[in-house]
């Protein structure tokens, strides 16, 4: 008789993937066999029949996620099922916890507020031998190995991320293919888009990851960013918390991925087009580039910040900045990008 065991979806996107995932490979499995029974045992659990938790044994070691939208914040417990009540929950005993910054799965610390583990029972809070015990819902709680194989994929996930919003050094646009696979594989759709707006950057700069010369860099700025405002059409929230940032109201933050990401463009447009001005401080003397290529640069940048004109930057829109950025430029004055 065929039996599928599922775990329970806890991360959204990527719990209903990895479900789907679970039954094809059972039909797939099933047609192999050729048998007529686990053909119908399988058609009955796609049109409808109701999918079941992960079951636990006491003593079987679990993970607890305590997952973030940005996964550098991700956190996690380990420990063992204690008892399994008739309401389906479970009470565990958890001697490892990781939280926030301690990306590692080694280590423990005390939890905290707004986690899975708020008003845990302390059964001793020794710091070399941290015990707790919680009572917690069947959803809240993972096989050991599939928890840990999600956590540390999105991980790898933050470690990309996390490259990118620094030097960006070595982020080479396989790579960044990587990081978007990894980030639909675990759910988190911004974090798609952000390192898809990460990939169109590194690609216009031509030099695949590694730095170029802004001469160089620049060439295709202009489509890049016309780009770019396109996809952020979808997203006024995150324009709107980059321009916050940009604008000084907001700390810069990484919390947002998309929003983050735009701060990150503005930089590097910022250091290169610095670049380019230190080769002559009269853009219309700049050789390689004209002032009307130079102006689109620039209109693309505020196309960005404004969403295409969907999310006006500081009351303003992207003709006003074009217009501010177009006068400079006549008058051989480098413009600012906000």
């Amino acid at each position: 008789m065929m039996r599928i065991n599922l775990s329970a979806d806890w991360s959204g996107i990527a719990g209903a993937a990895a479900i789907t995932w679970a039954i094809i490979r059972e039909w797939a499995s099933a047609f192999i066999r050729g048998g007529r029974a686990a053909w119908l045992a399988v058609g009955l659990l796609l049109i409808g029949a109701p999918l079941q938790a992960a079951s636990f044994e006491v003593g079987e070691k679990v993970f607890v996620p305590m997952f973030e939208p940005n996964p550098e914040r991700d956190g996690y417990a380990v420990g063992l099922v204690d008892e399994i009540h008739d309401d389906g929950t479970l009470t565990v005993k958890i001697d490892e916890v990781v939280t926030g910054k301690d990306k590692t799965l080694a280590g423990t610390c005390h939890p905290s507020g707004g986690t899975p583990l708020a008003g845990a029972e302390i059964l001793s809070d020794n710091p070399d031998k941290l015990v707790i015990e919680q009572r917690l819902a069947v959803d809240e709680v993972m096989p050991y190995r599939r928890g840990s194989q999600l956590y540390l994929e999105r991980e790898n996930l933050s470690i990309a991320y996390l490259k990118y919003l620094g030097s960006g050094m070595g982020m080479t646009p396989d790579r960044l293919d990587v990081a978007i696979r990894r980030a639909r594989n675990v759910g988190l759709p911004d974090m798609v888009t952000a390192m898809k707006i990460a990939k169109l950057q590194v690609e216009s700069t031509q030099g695949r990851g590694f730095p170029v010369p802004a001469s160089r860099a620049l060439q295709k700025a202009a489509p890049m960013l016309d780009e770019v405002a396109k996809v952020l059409e979808s997203h006024p929230g995150a324009v709107k918390e980059a321009g916050r940032m940009l604008g000084g109201t907001t700390p810069s933050h990484r919390d947002e991925p998309i929003a983050a990401v735009i701060v990150r463009l503005h930089e590097i447009l910022k250091q290169q087009l610095a670049e380019l001005a230190q080769q002559s401080a009269d853009p219309r003397e700049l050789s390689g580039y004209s002032v009307d290529d130079l102006l689109a640069i620039y209109t693309g940048w505020y196309r960005v910040i404004t969403a295409n004109d969907t999310q006006p930057f500081q009351n303003a829109q992207v003709e006003f900045y074009r217009e501010r950025a177009a006068k400079a430029l006549e008058n051989g004055k480098w413009p600012s990008l906000v």
